[in-house]
């Protein structure tokens, strides 16, 4: 008798939690890939753990990007990044997260065939990584097609050692920014906020542009 070997199903949305970013990049993200055909908006609820495993009852966790509200797009085929916030008693204990998917809202947005971005720019446009060059914001949608995209300034706290860097502050621009197909866009910052943000984040939202 010859055994067949069943080929496992992929599952539908595969997530990813980094405590501590290997390259400086930002900590304490999450990034859920959507393996399927379908569009969705995804509602998430977290349940941070300690080192050891144990659940941290009295901490709160929130995301940066809205997907604890169900408010971020995540693309048919595609990767939404996020990052959580943690509050509360046990809050600088957190190194790990269990993450349940409470709902997944199809929506009608297409596939993205590359990613859209956003960068830190200087006064001469140029991508930086320095607080006291970050003069505006570069945009880029290098889709054959409009998007909307939430943009939102990250303020960090100084860096402990090996802990995580937590997010202290979050100011998330009043209007979502249409993106015409294939197109680069620049926000400059206002003066009086220049040099107090250390990241920008973006994600996807219902589209509006037409």
């Amino acid at each position: 008798m010859v055994g067949v070997r069943r080929q496992r199903k992929p599952q539908p949305f595969t997530v990813r939690y980094v405590p501590v970013a290997a390259d400086g990049s930002l900590d304490q993200t999450l990034s859920i890939t959507n393996n399927t055909d379908v569009s969705v908006q995804p509602t998430l609820r977290f349940t941070p753990r300690s080192m050891y495993g144990m659940e941290l009852p009295h901490v709160t966790t929130v995301t940066v990007n809205g997907s604890h509200l169900g408010r971020a797009v995540l693309p048919a085929n595609g990767t939404l990044t996020e990052v959580l916030r943690f509050d509360g008693q046990g809050s600088r204990q957190v190194r790990g997260v269990d993450i349940e998917l409470v709902s997944a809202e199809e929506i009608d947005h297409p596939a993205l065939e590359n990613p859209t971005r956003t960068v830190m720019i200087d006064l001469e446009q140029k991508a930086t990584d320095e607080p006291a060059d970050f003069w505006g914001i570069g945009m880029v949608n290098p889709n054959p097609f409009g998007v909307t995209m939430r943009v939102s300034l990250l303020q960090l706290e100084p860096r402990d050692r090996d802990n995580p860097r937590q997010v202290v502050d979050v100011v998330t621009l009043q209007e979502d920014v249409d993106m015409a197909s294939q197109s680069n866009h620049v926000i400059w910052l206002p003066e009086d906020v220049r040099g107090q943000f250390h990241d920008v984040v973006h994600c996807l939202v219902p589209p509006t542009f037409v």
